[in-house]
């Protein structure tokens, strides 16, 4: 069965309230229960033990009392990952270069960190008008029609000013990344906007994303695989896909908390 964010995510929850009703289980019982591979459940509990939300020795799985759906632990560990990824992005742009930027939160938090340097970013992410950025650095809106509560620029006139720009670099965020379907996003009013950047890009794409994008697909295609040069992810990202990604020529990044 092909991954999604979302089967995914209701594997794992499946997972910790199997625990959570039992207490105990092992890797045998939750593969037949759940209908996969005793691997994909070993990469499922891997992601859950380093998140403290499980403890797993020998086969054996135990609860931490504490349901992926609810925990604060889980959403700051996801919190501190998108500060480590943004933090990383600053290394693989040079001083004084024009970049696209979209609407992407994690791209909003890479802005951010780019203030060391002085830079021309183009985005159609309203919210950076609000990020620290370096004295000499020139943040260009590209316009068009705001799309509410994400505050992004798109439509038409979005579009056609990307057309009349070139860029050095593009920063992209997306929904999913993985080798059949490339780069997605569940935003269909974003995914021309975001084709066009890479698409307008003379040097390099680098594509930002947290593990759990890693692998899967979202609902509408924004570029092929091949048009990712750099992947800045974290520690907790498949394995296997990450694999694949590089014997594809993708640079991957991995940070850590």
């Amino acid at each position: 069965m092909k991954n999604s964010i979302v089967n995914v995510q209701e594997r794992r929850n499946k997972i910790l309230s199997n625990l959570n009703a039992n207490d105990t289980t092992t890797v045998k019982k939750l593969a037949e229960e759940l209908a996969v591979s005793e691997i994909t459940i070993r990469r499922d509990l891997k992601v859950l033990s380093e998140m403290g939300k499980v403890d797993w020795h020998h086969g054996v799985v135990t609860s931490n009392g504490i349901e992926l759906d609810q925990g604060n632990s889980l959403r700051e560990r996801i919190e501190q990952l998108k500060d480590s990824i943004a933090a990383a992005v600053p290394s693989y742009i040079e001083d004084n270069s024009t970049l696209f930027v979209n609407s992407s939160s994690l791209c909003w938090r890479a802005i951010n960190q780019l203030a060391v340097e002085p830079l021309t970013i183009i985005t159609n992410n309203i919210r950076a008008t609000e990020c620290v950025r370096h004295p000499q650095t020139s943040i260009i809106l590209t316009g068009g029609e705001i799309r509410y509560p994400k505050e992004s620029l798109v439509g038409t006139v979005t579009i056609q000013l990307l057309e009349t720009m070139q860029s050095d670099y593009t920063l992209i965020g997306c929904d999913g990344i993985n080798i059949e379907n490339g780069v997605t996003t569940q935003n269909i009013y974003e995914t021309q906007v975001n084709s066009t950047m890479i698409q307008r890009t003379k040097r390099k794409v680098i594509c930002v994303a947290d593990y759990r994008k890693i692998g899967v697909s979202s609902n509408y295609h924004v570029a092929n695989l091949s048009a990712v040069d750099i992947l800045i992810t974290d520690n907790f990202a498949n394995e296997s896909v990450i694999r694949d990604f590089r014997h594809r020529g993708i640079t991957v990044i991995q940070v850590s908390k």
